[in-house]
């Protein structure tokens, strides 16, 4: 089937180093580091739909046909959206200019119309719209619910990039999905503590149902679709920011999108079990020295920065688990690499669409597994 989950995407597993020759061999004791590297907002088939006997594009089957909103099937695919400032400074979609509006409907590659060194529009990727574009397992309501309609059938053809040949040499999942509904900020929190945080007390406009009007309809979705940053429970669905560590100065409304801080007592992470164990750990992110001092470059994400909505959140600064980029190089180079490590390179390197592109992202972390390697 075609897995347009556009999401947070770990494209990269774990990376461990020190393994004896020949493989076959080790034991998790010879390991002595684990490196996982989180880049953004692809899906498997998007990236490596054409690899050679995965599961694929082609194994998309009937789910590679999509449907409006009613159930009925495109003739042709909803021509290419991309969302623009307005003068007024509200968002709008218009029809991008660089794909033709007669798209067969079906999985097309994006590289007949843009390179994989530009970048192309961003997807829609909130908890409730993903959950209307899965359409109950069918998996065909993507271009229907998403604010770049067609583009969300794109694939690009990566067998020229680094990491495809990483892909070859190493192991690639074509069964992994991120592990929670919607973008990176929830699939974050899942990634450190399998959990999603509770805002207890929900404000009165945390939740708000949006029909069809205003800006919903303006990207030509029919129904309703959810905006919600909190369920009705109270649980932190959409993007929000910590209230603790570095946050936008000017945070979008409802309610500043501040998410308490989480009893780190009460809620263990990843870190936190490290920790117990006397397991060396490390969170690098690009951009993170400037964001903590308050000069965060344009495209540095806040919501990517999990442990900073947690309690202890100047402890974990304190003792070092908090680090940027230059921290992580530095690291390698020097043989001071803790021994589990996160690295999430900064907005224009970590292979997001709109402010950042598929190739400039490889070739970044090719720059980077060679040094570790």
């Amino acid at each position: 089937m075609f897995r347009q989950l556009a999401f947070a995407a770990t494209l990269l597993g774990a990376f461990v180093g020190a393994l004896p020759v020949p493989c076959s061999g080790a034991q998790l004791s010879d390991v002595e580091h684990i490196i996982v590297i989180y880049l953004e907002n692809h899906s498997f088939d998007n990236l490596f739909g054409l690899f050679p006997n995965a599961d694929g594009i082609a194994a998309a089957g009937a789910t590679k046909i999509q449907v409006d909103p009613d159930g009925h099937p495109y003739t042709f695919l909803p021509p290419v959206q991309h969302l623009v400032k307005k003068p007024d400074g509200t968002k709008g979609a218009e029809v991008e200019d660089r794909f033709p509006d007669n798209l067969p409907n079906q999985p097309f590659s994006i590289d007949a119309f843009v390179p994989i060194g530009e970048a192309t529009g961003d997807l829609l990727h909130r908890y409730y719209d993903q959950i209307e574009q899965i359409d109950g397992g069918r998996m065909d309501k993507f271009a229907a619910y998403s604010d770049a309609r067609g583009l969300a059938m794109g694939f690009y053809d990566e067998s020229k990039t680094k990491l495809w040949d990483y892909a070859k040499r190493y192991t690639l999942a074509d069964h992994f999905f991120h592990a929670a509904f919607g973008g990176s900020f929830l699939n974050h929190f899942w990634m450190i503590c399998a959990c999603t945080p509770r805002y207890e007390g929900v404000p009165p406009d945390g939740i708000t149902a949006k029909f069809v009007n205003g800006h919903i309809s303006q990207l030509g979705l029919t129904g309703m679709i959810r905006t919600d940053l909190l369920s009705p429970q109270g649980y932190a669905v959409n993007t929000m920011f910590a209230q603790l560590g570095p946050h936008p100065e000017h945070p979008t409304p409802p309610f500043d999108n501040f998410l308490p801080p989480i009893d780190a007592n009460k809620v263990p992470t990843i870190g936190s079990r490290l920790s117990d164990k006397n397991i060396t750990w490390a969170w690098y992110s690009g951009g993170w020295d400037d964001a903590v001092a308050g000069k965060a470059s344009k495209n540095f994400q806040f919501h990517h920065q999990p442990f900073a909505s947690f309690s202890h959140y100047e402890q974990l600064k304190s003792e070092r688990h908090l680090l940027g980029a230059q921290d992580f190089i530095s690291d390698i180079m020097h043989g001071t690499l803790p021994q589990v490590v996160f690295y999430e390179p900064i907005g224009e390197l970590n292979e997001h669409p709109e402010y950042a592109n598929v190739l400039e992202g490889d070739e970044h972390l090719d720059k980077v597994l060679r040094l570790i390697e």
